[in-house]
C-alpha cells in the first residue's frame, strides 16, 4: 500500500512535468530549451492526463514489490526513461536531462546500496556502456560515411551502466539489439507491403524497453534463463 501511494503521488507530480516538457518539446520540434521556459509553460492547461497515466503505470511496474529506499530511486529514473522513449520516438533526440537524471540516480544508487563490489560494477558499466557503442559508431562512421548510433544512445547506455552495473548494462545492451532487431525485420516487412520509403527506426526506445526489462526481473535471473534454454537445446 505505501508503494501504491508513492506512485500515485510521484505520478500526479512527474506526469504533469513529463506534459509540459512534450509541450516544449512539440513546439520546439525536440530541441533542448531552458528551465525560464518551461516553468512559463507549467500550467493546469498543459497537463495531459494520458502522460500521468503512462507514468503511472511505468513506475508501478518498476516500484511495487521494492524497499522504500529504492522506490524513492525509481521515481527519478522513470521519469527520465518515460521522457527519454517518448522524445527519441517522436523527435529521435534523446534530451541531456534525461541521462543526467540516470546518472544521478546510478550515484544515489551506489551510495544507498554500497559495496565495494557493486561500485567497481558501476564504474565498469560506464565503461562498458558508452564506449561499446561509441566504438561501433565510429566504426560505422569509417565504413559507411553514416552515423550507427546517435550520441544520445551513447550517453544513455553509460548512465545506465553506472546504473545498473556491468553485468546488467551487458544484459541491457544484448536485449536492445535483440528487440530492435526483430522489430526492424517485422518493420521492414512492413514498410515492403506499404511501400514506404526513408523510415529511420530510433534505437533509443529499445534500450528503455530492455532497462525495464531488466530492472523488474533482474538481471540475473535473465541470465539464469538464457543458460536454461541453451542447456535444453544443447541437451
Amino acid at each position: 500500500m505505501q508503494n501504491l501511494i508513492i506512485c500515485i503521488i510521484a505520478s500526479i507530480i512527474f506526469g504533469s512535468i513529463i506534459s509540459i516538457f512534450l509541450k516544449l518539446a512539440y513546439k520546439k520540434k525536440g530541441k533542448d530549451f531552458n528551465f525560464k521556459e518551461f516553468r512559463e509553460s507549467f500550467k493546469l492547461k498543459n497537463i495531459d492526463i494520458k502522460y500521468i497515466l503512462i507514468y503511472f503505470i511505468s513506475l508501478y511496474c518498476l516500484a511495487s514489490n521494492l524497499e522504500l529506499k529504492n522506490v524513492i530511486i525509481s521515481v527519478p529514473f522513470c521519469f527520465a526513461m518515460v521522457l527519454a522513449f517518448i522524445l527519441d520516438t517522436v523527435f529521435m533526440i534523446i534530451p541531456d536531462t534525461s541521462n543526467l537524471i540516470i546518472l544521478a540516480c546510478g550515484i544515489v544508487n551506489n551510495v544507498v546500496n554500497f559495496s565495494k563490489e557493486q561500485f567497481i560494477s558501476s564504474i565498469l558499466g560506464f565503461i562498458v556502456g558508452g564506449a561499446t557503442f561509441w566504438i561501433i559508431n565510429y566504426i560505422c562512421e569509417k565504413i559507411t560515411k553514416k552515423a550507427g548510433f546517435g550520441m544520445g544512445d551513447i550517453k544513455l547506455l553509460a548512465c545506465l551502466g553506472l546504473f545498473f552495473g556491468l553485468k546488467g548494462i551487458i544484459v541491457v545492451m544484448l536485449l536492445s539489439v535483440g528487440i530492435s532487431a526483430i522489430f526492424s525485420v517485422i518493420f521492414l516487412i512492413y514498410k515492403a507491403i506499404k511501400k514506404i520509403k526513408g523510415e529511420y527506426i530510433p534505437f533509443g526506445p529499445f534500450i528503455v524497453i530492455s532497462s525495464f526489462i531488466v530492472y523488474i526481473v533482474s538481471y540475473e535471473k535473465i541470465i539464469h534463463l538464457y543458460y536454461s534454454v541453451i542447456d535444453k537445446i544443447l541437451t
